[in-house]
């Protein structure tokens, strides 16, 4: 029997609206959202408005937009399958989404993780204008065309690799790529996550992090940053955290040791549907043996059908629709 796996996404998954469908129509989801627009005070206040709004003034794709709104709806998300009566096995976090999954697992409370996440957006916002972008190479295969600033930022799949950095270098080695035939494709964001171009970010975080209390993880955690099972020891550590916009996001090989594990049924606890369709790539996944689903995505995002949706997951889940 397949257990249950909770995949939470992270940035590149925001689409204009996201969630705003399942928070007009799913009161449950509304009162988690509201819990964490809260605990982030006046900027929590501001951050609703304008996630609410017809015309909204900073795009979805701003680091203060993206960051904490993906945060929110990948944990209301979760909290709500949980209240729901699922159970999950085990939680696997792609960037921020390790947040929302760490916050699940007990590792931080949700204030710690509120003065966290407004750090990393305070300081990410003052970083050198960049970007990241998913190259259909191997990260063997990109190496040599990064420059001084960037980095690998996500390995997503064997020939699915993010890279990052300031806009300059990144444009410099994205024209590069594509000379040499490669494809590429944009991943929205304001920031070059993931890369050492954010390392000053890494360092503002550690003094804050070291006076956070962190708890060893009640529900298993896979790091989307080792690719193995989230230790005690290392949930615990705070250099583990602040590295994390730094470090490059290992989510196939976290998938990979996951699905190692026994057959899973993957559940996408966030907006879109991209960590579906890469573990529909999976050989575990392609033969049956586990299999993955999205509770809000579709391949034209719309919010209008965010509530349909979530009932229609809710049922395979054979959990009780709100």
């Amino acid at each position: 029997m397949p257990r249950p796996a909770l995949l939470m996404p992270g940035q590149g998954a925001q689409y204009p609206g996201m969630g705003t469908g399942l928070y007009r129509d799913l009161p449950a989801f509304a009162a988690l959202m509201d819990e964490v627009f809260r605990a982030m005070g006046t900027a929590g206040a501001e951050l609703r408005s304008e996630w609410l709004a017809a015309d909204p003034a900073f795009p979805i794709d701003h680091v203060g937009r993206s960051q904490p709104l993906l945060f929110a709806i990948d944990y209301a998300l979760g909290r709500l399958l949980i209240d729901l009566g699922l159970r999950p096995a085990v939680l696997l976090g792609h960037s921020i989404g390790e947040m929302a999954a760490a916050l699940l697992a007990g590792v931080f409370d949700l204030d710690s993780v509120v003065r966290i996440l407004q750090h990393r957006v305070h300081e990410a916002d003052r970083a050198p204008a960049g970007g990241m972008a998913a190259v259909s190479a191997s990260a063997a295969e990109v190496a040599p065309y990064l420059r001084p600033g960037m980095g690998i930022g996500a390995i997503n799949a064997p020939r699915q690799t993010v890279i990052a950095g300031p806009d300059e270098p990144l444009h410099t080695a994205l024209e590069a790529l594509e000379q040499a035939g490669f494809t590429w494709a944009p991943v929205c964001s304001s920031a070059p996550f993931h890369s050492s171009a954010l390392q000053p970010l890494a360092d503002a975080a550690l003094p804050l992090l070291a006076d956070l209390p962190i708890r060893p993880p009640r529900i298993p955690v896979i790091s989307g940053y080792t690719g193995r099972r989230l230790s005690d020891a290392e949930a615990v550590d705070p250099q583990y955290w602040a590295r994390h916009p730094v470090d490059p996001v290992l989510f196939w090989a976290a998938l990979d040791g996951l699905l190692a594990s026994g057959p899973q049924l993957l559940i996408e606890c966030g907006p879109g549907q991209g960590l579906t369709i890469l573990a529909r790539r999976h050989p575990d996944v392609r033969s049956g043996r586990s299999r993955a689903m999205p509770l809000i995505g579709s391949a034209a995002p719309d919010p209008d059908g965010e509530a349909g949706r979530f009932a229609a997951a809710a049922t395979k889940l054979a959990l009780p629709v709100p």
